[in-house]
């Protein structure tokens, strides 16, 4: 089991113990459990304990509980780590063989959720969670009967990326399922976009659009400037599952553990590639950007394509968003956030200082790497963006991409490709050991904070049909290759249509997607410019290195004070 597993495990036995114990063992306070639960919750964060916070969390009065404490550190269940010479200052953990047993008993909690589910094969197919109807075909879109009568038209406002290239396109029908009236206004330009949903709030007092798509980088800024309603509650109210939906995709919807947004994309940032290609040079999928540049020099040498490689190096937030991925492969975020362990970062800033990483060694590493890409990528490359390189090797010129999974329509969905049928997808290559991860990327779909209050209900609704896994499917279906939902994934028709959503639902279930390598700070869009400019000037330009990350350092120190 994984992290998320595990973590959604916990969450769940504490609930029904809770239940348990307010229903019919009259309030019982369950010390041992709640002490278990409570050490096991801080060693999946990396979180210290003492034993003031043990007892309290254990309910029992503190003499009482200090003698449970003591006896547990006997048993050898916890123990103390000294934080001092002297030893009068320590920390208290679980010991090594309670991680193993809570785990086993999570395990065995797991195995009878997937027998009475009938799943033979618990450990491949069955993911805690999990809708139920995964592995189901998911029928078309129907007639939604249940609509306001007083509201019949929905006004929505997001970039013009495939999913919403979908809904546009067949906006009648839509409008025919859904029973209303659809205005969609779809914004190219990322930064007008954000512009429009930050001055909707702030400049109007009532709501221009219903509902925003925004980039989930965005969230830190929009939930910090007030633009977007809290949506926990709601959501609930709704009856939205939200644990069909990706981990991932969730938790980048969400800022300060508060949800602005239901995901309507989960697109991690991938590395695609030629297997054809690659099985007939014998090459092996590159795991680790060292293997890629060797495998980009045997292609170059082969001369049987354009360019080994394609990759977005546009100046500004295209090439600052290669940049700040490449610094988390190589181990470090673009933000000094608590490193956890492995490949994992606390999302959780409120604790500590804030500065920029772009003065380490990681930042160093990417930048000289990006620049020896360049040697193996089109000539044209500094204009390329999202679009133009999957456009490149969609048509044969280049073995490899690296970009946003959802892009893999023009390929994967086009029978004239050369890729056609051809491609293997593989997390972004690791600089640094276990970072061989990929960020989530995608657009969820958020209610601006000064809408009609009389309206939320109506929206809610909207929206919920928006992210279904019926529309979902149909967005599949016609042209964008992104699920945010499990059960969607695991529907067998989907999965024909793609080898990519088996692959992402593994990376998923590996912990190979990741939230922190676009950490949302409220002024991610000026930082990701400001750096996208500088660092173009080291890749194309010839600029210092030294000298360029220097300036990336100082010039957006100043941004840091808008943060949380």
């Amino acid at each position: 089991m994984n992290r998320n597993e595990i973590t959604s495990l916990l969450k769940f036995v504490d609930r029904i113990r809770v239940l348990f114990n307010k229903s019919i063992a009259n309030n019982s306070i369950d010390s041992d459990w709640r002490i278990f639960s409570f050490v096991m919750s801080n060693h999946l964060e990396n979180k210290i304990n003492t034993t003031s916070s043990i007892i309290q969390a254990s309910g029992l009065p503190f003499a009482t509980g200090l003698r449970k404490v003591r006896k547990l550190i006997k048993e050898k269940k916890l123990i103390k780590r000294s934080k001092t010479k002297t030893g009068k200052s320590f920390s208290i953990h679980p010991s090594s063989k309670l991680i193993k047993d809570f785990t086993d008993y999570l395990i065995l909690i797991k195995k009878e959720f997937a027998t009475n589910l009938g799943y033979n094969d618990m450990n491949d197919n069955y993911f805690f969670g999990t809708s139920l109807t995964a592995g189901k075909i998911i029928s078309a879109p129907s007639i939604i009967t249940n609509q306001s009568k007083k509201f019949k038209k929905i006004s929505f406002l997001s970039n013009d990326n495939p999913t919403f290239k979908v809904i546009k396109k067949n906006l009648n029908f839509f409008e025919y399922i859904l029973g209303c009236k659809i205005e969609l206004e779809l914004e190219g330009d990322l930064q007008k976009l954000l512009e429009k949903i930050v001055n909707n709030s702030i400049s109007r007092k009532k709501s221009k659009y219903d509902i925003v798509g925004f980039n989930i980088p965005w969230i830190g800024q929009l939930a910090n400037s007030n633009c977007l309603m809290p949506l926990n509650n709601i959501a609930i109210k709704e009856g939205l599952n939200l644990n069909d939906f990706h981990y991932s995709g969730i938790r980048s919807s969400s800022f300060n553990n508060i949800l602005y947004g239901i995901p309507i994309e989960a697109i991690p940032d991938l590395l695609f590639y030629r297997k054809d290609l690659f099985y007939k040079h014998n090459l092996n999928p590159p795991q680790t950007f060292e293997e890629l540049l060797e495998a980009c020099a045997v292609l170059e040498k082969e001369n049987e394509i354009e360019s080994p490689i394609s990759w977005p190096a546009r100046k500004g937030q295209p090439l600052a968003t290669s940049f700040i991925l490449a610094m988390a492969n190589y181990g470090k975020p673009y933000i000094n956030l608590r490193h956890i362990g492995d490949n994992f970062y606390d999302l959780d800033s409120q604790n500590i200082k804030l500065k920029t990483n772009f003065l380490t060694d990681a930042s160093f590493k990417a930048a000289k790497m990006l620049k020896e890409l360049v040697n193996y990528s089109p000539r044209e490359i500094s204009s390329h963006s999202n679009d133009e390189c999957v456009e490149y090797y969609s048509q044969g010129k280049s073995a490899m991409v690296i970009n946003w999974s959802s892009r893999a329509h023009l390929f994967e969905l086009n029978k004239n490709s050369p890729a056609y049928k051809k491609t293997g997808y593989l997390p972004r290559p690791a600089g640094y050991e276990t970072f061989q991860v990929s960020p989530i990327g995608g657009f969820s779909l958020g209610i601006p904070s000064n809408i009609i209050k009389e309206k939320i209900p109506f929206i809610i609704k909207t929206i919920r049909n928006f992210v279904s896994p019926e529309f979902i499917k149909y967005y599949i279906e016609h042209g964008s290759l992104s699920s945010p939902l499990f059960s969607v994934v695991n529907d067998p028709e989907v999965r024909a249509l793609s080898p990519i959503f088996n692959e992402i639902d593994k990376m998923e279930k590996e912990e190979k997607i990741v939230e922190w390598a676009r950490y949302p700070l409220p002024s991610y869009s000026s930082i990701i410019e400001e750096v996208g400019n500088k660092i173009f000037e080291y890749i194309f330009l010839n600029k210092d290195l030294e000298l360029t990350l220097k300036e990336c350092q100082k010039s957006t120190e100043r941004y840091l004070n808008q943060s949380l």
